[in-house]
C-alpha cells in the first residue's frame, strides 16, 4: 500500500512538475518577445570590429556578473548575523553548522553556487557567440543576458518560496529553466557558427569580414557567412556537436534526472538535425 502510494506521489509530483516547467517556458517566450519589441532595431548596428564585439561581449558577462556579488553580500551578510550571535557558528569552525542554523544562509548560499556554475557557461556563450552574430542580430546577446539574469531571479525567489512553504522544487525549477534555455540559445548559435566557418576563423580579427552583404545564406544574414571558399572540412566540429546533442538526449530519459533536460534535448537534438539535413549548414568533405 505504502510503495503504490509513494507512486502516485512521485506521479503526481511529476505532472506539477511539468506545468511549472511550461509555465516557465511560456513565460521565457513572452519576456522575449516583449524584450525583443522594446530593443532599439539600430543599438548594434556599429558593432562591427573584433574588438568592438569584444567590449560588447564582455560589457553583458558584466552585469550579469553583478547578479552573483549581489548573492555575495547576501551570503556575507546572513553569515556576520549568524556569527555575531554564535561565535561557535562559523563554518571553518563548526563545519555545516551555519547552514543547519539559519534558512536565509542555505538559501543565498545554494542560489550563489548555481548561479556561478551557470554563469561560467553562460560567459563563455555569450563570447563565442558574439563572434559569429550579424551587427544587426547582436542585440540577442543582450536578450539573452536579460533573460538569464531574470531566471536567476526567478530561481531565487522560488528557492524562498520552496524553502518557507516546504514544497518540491516547482517554483525554482522555472528560473533554472529560463537561464539553461538562455545559454543553450548562444550555444546553438556559437556551434552553427563553427560548424559554418570551420577551420578558418581569419574573420574574427578583420574588421571588414565581419560586415556581410549577401543575405543569399538561408537565415537570411542572421549569422556571419563564411567570406570566400574555406578549404577544408566541417566534419570535425558537425561530428563533435552532433554527438553532444545525442548524449544529451540519451541523458533526458534516464532515471533520476531532472525534467527540465527533456524539453533542453528535444530542443538540442531536433534543431540540430533541421540545420544538418535542411543544408543550412553545409557539411563538407
Amino acid at each position: 500500500m505504502n510503495k503504490e502510494k509513494n507512486h502516485l506521489d512521485i506521479s503526481s509530483n511529476k505532472h506539477i512538475l511539468a506545468k511549472w516547467i511550461a509555465s516557465g517556458w511560456l513565460l521565457f517566450f513572452a519576456t522575449l518577445a516583449l524584450t525583443w519589441w522594446l530593443l532599439p532595431n539600430d543599438m548594434t548596428s556599429e558593432v562591427n570590429s573584433f574588438a568592438a564585439r569584444m567590449t560588447f561581449a564582455f560589457s553583458h558577462i558584466f552585469f550579469a556578473s553583478l547578479l552573483l556579488f549581489i548573492g555575495f553580500l547576501a551570503v556575507g551578510a546572513t553569515r556576520w548575523q549568524i556569527e555575531t550571535k554564535d561565535v561557535f557558528a562559523s563554518p571553518a569552525a563548526s563545519g555545516n553548522k551555519t547552514a543547519s542554523i539559519n534558512i536565509h544562509n542555505q538559501v543565498h548560499t545554494q542560489f550563489l553556487s548555481n548561479s556561478s556554475e551557470q554563469f561560467i557557461m553562460f560567459s563563455a556563450a555569450i563570447i563565442a557567440a558574439t563572434m559569429f552574430l550579424e551587427s544587426s542580430y547582436l542585440s540577442i546577446i543582450t536578450l539573452m543576458t536579460i533573460m538569464w539574469i531574470f531566471g536567476r531571479l526567478f530561481f531565487w525567489g522560488g528557492y524562498w518560496y520552496t524553502a518557507y512553504h516546504n514544497l518540491p522544487t516547482y517554483p525554482r525549477a522555472i528560473g533554472l529553466g529560463m537561464g539553461l534555455l538562455s545559454t543553450l540559445v548562444l550555444i546553438c548559435i556559437a556551434a552553427i557558427g563553427i560548424s559554418l566557418h570551420y577551420p578558418s576563423f581569419a574573420f574574427l580579427t578583420e574588421t571588414q569580414a565581419l560586415i556581410t552583404h549577401d543575405k543569399s545564406f538561408a537565415f537570411a544574414g542572421f549569422i556571419i557567412e563564411p567570406q570566400g571558399n574555406i578549404n577544408g572540412s566541417n566534419i570535425l566540429p558537425i561530428v563533435l556537436f552532433s554527438t553532444i546533442a545525442i548524449i544529451t538526449a540519451i541523458l533526458a530519459f534516464l532515471p533520476k534526472l531532472a525534467p527540465p533536460v527533456i524539453p533542453m534535448a528535444a530542443i538540442c537534438v531536433f534543431g540540430w538535425a533541421w540545420l544538418i539535413f535542411s543544408g543550412a549548414i553545409p557539411i563538407r568533405f
